[in-house]
């Protein structure tokens, strides 16, 4: 009797099996593999997902780079060459711009990198082209990357962008704020530009900077967060749903189906694994989310520290850009 009552209370404290780690791990297989499977999808469905890229695709072209020196001052304060670069050292007002009088055909390059340093937080830049034959000026936002800009998407110049181009130039000019000027007295610092033809590791590029680079100050609330430019590839909240329904499309078929869970302990149930691969998918978009929102902090802190009030409503970007005349001086300081 005591023998049956010893081995009844040993079996009552045996410790529970452990459910989320072989969860999580099976999980994490399902979320890889479905990111897998949807980018071969992706890749094999582009054109369809992307017409706007055809007419770029399979053209029989090569890079062309050219030096900072190549390019010529068209509005500037100061400026000067220095080996194969070309510094910026005072916009003229409030911008500055740099022409490259270089032909090219626009359907072999539908993008652009630009290799520059010292663009700082408080200037925006712009590419701007011609048309053969047309004296209309066309123009696209460049999307900053820390002091850089990252990869441009010429595509999205629309009919604007077709045919033979006449020359190709770089803008830059200050924000709306009216406490920082003249890029904050920072020279900026152009390497180079290169003309880039399609390719799969020029749209992986392309992805990969829309979702670690998106534009600050541009969410409608505290709550919503695009995590994208207006003219990104793929949007990454989109992007990441869609591998959880796959991830969880796959799992159901594994279990259900074929009884396959990926680990050997079948002892763990399929909720758990679920609530696991929920988990990883919020993480990977809360991950992106507050890289964004770090970013933001960065920017508030060098535009605001030791200002008083008045002073930081005055460097506010958004607010002098609804009123461009004064940044609504008349309702200082509280407002």
């Amino acid at each position: 009797m005591a023998d049956a009552t010893n081995n009844a209370l040993s079996s009552d404290t045996e410790p529970a099996p452990d459910i989320w780690k072989p969860a999580l791990t099976e999980a994490a297989w399902a979320f890889g593999a479905a990111a897998v499977l949807l980018i071969i999808v992706y890749a094999l469905a582009f054109k369809h997902i992307h017409p706007e890229f055809v007419r770029f695709m399979e053209q029989d072209a090569k890079p062309i780079t050219a030096s900072g020196k190549d390019f010529i001052p068209v509005s500037i304060g100061k400026g000067r060459k220095a080996g194969s670069q070309y510094i910026i050292e005072n916009l003229n007002g409030d911008e500055a711009i740099l022409a490259l009088l270089r032909g090219f055909r626009a359907e072999d390059y539908p993008f652009i990198k630009v290799d520059l340093s010292g663009f700082t937080r408080y200037s925006k830049a712009k590419i701007l082209w011609q048309q053969a034959g047309d004296p209309a000026t066309h123009a696209l936002k460049f999307n900053r990357s820390g002091d850089e800009v990252t990869q441009i998407a010429m595509v999205y110049g629309g009919e604007a962008y077709k045919g033979p181009i006449d020359s190709i130039a770089l803008l830059f000019y200050d924000g709306p704020a009216l406490g920082f000027e003249n890029n904050n007295d920072e020279d900026i610092v152009i390497e180079s530009i290169e003309f880039r033809p399609f390719s799969a590791w020029r749209v992986a590029e392309q992805i990969f900077e829309d979702w670690t680079n998106p534009p600050l100050w541009a969410s409608h609330s505290n709550n919503y967060v695009r995590g994208i430019h207006l003219n990104g590839l793929a949007p990454p909240g989109f992007a990441i749903n869609l591998i959880l329904l796959t991830a969880t499309a796959l799992l159901l078929w594994r279990h259900l189906i074929y009884n396959m869970p990926i680990t050997k302990d079948k002892s763990y149930p399929l909720g758990a694994t679920l609530i696991s691969l929920w988990f990883l998918g919020w993480l990977a978009g809360d991950l992106l989310r507050w890289t964004w929102r770090v970013e933001e902090l960065t920017d508030s802190y060098l535009r605001y520290q030791a200002t008083d009030t008045r002073e930081a409503h005055l460097n506010n970007a958004i607010r002098c850009a609804r009123f461009p005349k004064d940044c609504a001086d008349h309702l200082q300081p509280h407002f």
